[in-house]
């Protein structure tokens, strides 16, 4: 049988989480088109937009951070689903552990995916960061 659009967005969800998982930067950024936009919303309300380049960046100085900590993301998805233009759109919440600890950290995320040469990459991301535990 034949893997519809989202099912095949779905299983690779599990491998993008894994690597997001494996405080691997370069394996991280592999899965960002090289168009991507992101926006965040720090606690504070400033609000910052970067490109891919400084998404890459920011991947490196993360896990540098926690760096034997053994960080941990955890995911609760609220929405995976495709939309008209056959992007995929994940909506979650990412809480985080730190040395087996889990932090008050809570981000609620908003990705978007499409294929390019056939793979999935990020090409818009937008996060909210002012929730607690």
């Amino acid at each position: 049988m034949e893997q519809t659009i989202l099912d095949e967005f779905k299983k690779f969800l599990v491998e993008y989480r894994a690597s997001w998982n494996s405080s691997n930067s370069e394996r991280m950024s592999a899965h960002q088109s090289k168009d991507l936009e992101v926006r965040w919303a720090n606690p504070d309300a400033v609000v910052s937009d970067w490109g891919n380049e400084e998404a890459k960046q920011g991947w490196v100085q993360a896990y540098k951070q926690y760096q034997g900590r053994n960080p941990k993301w955890i995911f609760e998805d609220v929405l995976i689903d495709i939309n008209k233009q056959k992007e995929g759109v994940a909506v979650f919440w990412v809480r985080f552990k730190l040395d087996g600890e889990m932090t008050d950290v809570k981000l609620l995320f908003v990705e978007t995916f499409r294929k390019e040469n056939n793979e999935w990459k990020k090409i818009r991301e937008y996060v909210e960061n002012s929730f607690t535990n």
